[in-house]
């Protein structure tokens, strides 16, 4: 037998669920709305399961090569592909952001902009006597930062999903 990736799994049982759904709800309902409400379940479900392959797909910094690296260039680099990576991830939540987003939500897109800022110039300040010692210091307070940084991207990633649903409605 064939293997199907998760991906792809989820995708399916995310049709079939939202087509039984559609089928069981109240008869007083046309058939067009009953079709506009299963499309909607399963968009709803299709997007959900696209955001969670992705942030699987994303190598925390803590699992990376560099992170464990006493080696200061390779420290730097990976610290720095890190930071990359997270910023496109940023860059993409904003742009799937409405305009029209409530303050708050755009003040936490703004806030993950600068821990980001301050993170690329933190990581500067990492010196190979701070890998040595991973319980103080500016290594320490980088390391941190970044868990804190994937962390709040996650957290700001699912309440997009929640402002897009609610604007939409």
């Amino acid at each position: 037998m064939k293997h199907i990736p998760a991906s792809t799994a989820n995708l399916l049982t995310a049709v079939m669920l939202s087509a039984t759904a559609c089928t069981v709800k109240a008869d007083e309902r046309t058939i067009s709305e009953k079709t506009r409400d299963a499309a909607h379940d399963t968009k709803d479900a299709i997007v959900d399961a696209a955001h969670g392959v992705g942030r699987a797909a994303r190598i925390g910094w803590r699992n990376t090569k560099a992170f464990f690296s006493e080696d200061l260039p390779s420290y730097h680099e990976g610290a720095n592909a890190t930071l990359n990576a997270l910023a496109k991830e940023i860059f993409v939540l904003k742009a799937r952001t409405p305009e029209y987003a409530p303050a708050y939500f755009r003040t936490r897109l703004l806030a993950l902009d600068q821990q980001h800022e301050h993170l690329s110039r933190q990581v500067s300040l990492v010196t190979r006597d701070h890998l040595r010692d991973r319980t103080i210091g500016a290594g320490y307070d980088f390391d941190r930062g970044i868990a804190d940084l994937e962390q709040a991207i996650d957290q700001a990633v699912s309440g997009a999903d929640l402002v897009v649903k609610n604007i939409a409605k």
